[in-house]
């Protein structure tokens, strides 16, 4: 029911980008105060069954989801996205935790390579699910490119603010709270914002369903989450602690992104009290032409009903006089003139 191309690339994308996080992991364990030479047996076997279990996770959810799901493509692509992205994340946090602890002279060049890395593989997997969905190469082709556009800037957003905690670190005097928190609110961004893009890309592709491309709810939570909410720690962390890993570049599009929703929803809005205008004011104008059709449709009745009347009249007459006797037929005009 899935198209293998798709499925082989996006398995491919998905364990290549866990063995690159995972050399970066072993290479930790050995550079470590404990470190020696080689990598040590128990980092390799943990790495090793974690990957396994990833693979055996995705594999049976994936037919689970594939056989309940209305739409299978739809179904194996998220479950693909939240499996891949809850390990990655879970990897992601140890390695920051070792750069932390690390007590040699930091490397900014395996650092940025690491965020090169994922800014390449999570956007590429992204794309691979939702063409996976979209086969069909004239099915509103425009519309699915700038929906996918925005979908792709905000998980690079999400992880340029993300990056900011593996790429520098005691250079600044954040609290370690605030940047936990700061990691795992990217965290449920890039696990649950592409989940929501990818269902509502899914189920405006079933033929049932064409209701849910008009009442999208990405473009209000990215709105919030990615340009409203992201404001706060970039604005703090630039103006108050002064940190150099602000991208004022991501900040710049954030404060863009937010003038273009807000008045593409305003303009969304007027479009909408004028339709409703309109609606009422042809509802009235119908009122008003039934009423005059009911008027003139009366005024004809009128009109035709002494006709109808009198030829009602003279039909009951002409049977009155054929009931009656020879005898009485001929005294009648008499008597009329009589009482005349």
């Amino acid at each position: 029911m899935l198209p293998s191309p798709q499925v082989c690339v996006s398995t491919l994308v998905t364990v290549s980008t866990m063995a690159v996080v995972d050399l970066y992991l072993l290479e930790q364990s050995m550079l470590g105060p404990r470190g020696g030479v080689r990598p040590a047996v128990w980092p390799c076997v943990a790495v090793a069954l974690g990957d396994l279990c990833f693979l055996l996770a995705l594999r049976f959810v994936s037919a689970g989801v594939v056989s309940e799901a209305r739409s299978p493509r739809r179904g194996f692509a998220n479950a693909l996205w939240f499996l891949f992205l809850s390990l990655l994340q879970l990897k992601l946090f140890f390695v920051c935790q070792n750069y932390r602890q690390e007590r040699r002279p930091p490397d900014p060049l395996a650092r940025k390579t690491l965020t090169l890395l994922l800014s390449v593989c999570l956007p590429s997997l992204f794309l691979i699910l939702t063409g996976a969905d979209y086969m069909t190469p004239l099915r509103r082709k425009q519309e699915v490119r700038s929906r996918l556009m925005w979908v792709v800037v905000d998980l690079l957003d999400v992880l340029d603010l993300q990056a900011g905690l593996w790429e520098v670190q005691g250079t600044t005097g954040i609290p370690l709270w605030v940047e936990g928190i700061v990691f795992f609110y990217c965290y449920v961004l890039l696990l649950l914002l592409p989940c929501v893009s990818l269902t509502e890309l899914g189920a405006a592709a079933l033929p049932g369903l064409q209701a849910a491309r008009k009442e999208a709810i990405y473009p209000w939570l990215s709105l919030v989450t990615i340009n409203l909410f992201t404001l706060v720690p970039r604005g703090v962390g630039m103006l108050w602690y002064r940190d150099p890993r602000v991208s004022t570049v991501f900040l710049g599009k954030n404060l863009l992104a937010l003038a273009v929703k807000l008045s593409s929803a305003w303009e969304r809005h007027r479009k909408g009290r004028g339709g409703v205008q309109g609606a009422g004011a042809a509802e009235s104008g119908n009122q008003t032409r039934g009423a005059a059709s009911e008027a003139a449709t009366e005024q004809e009745q009128g009109c035709t009903s002494p006709t109808v009347s009198s030829t009602r009249y003279h039909s009951l007459s002409r049977t009155h006089a054929h009931s009656l006797d020879p005898t009485e037929t001929s005294l009648g005009p008499a008597y009329i003139s009589h009482e005349l």
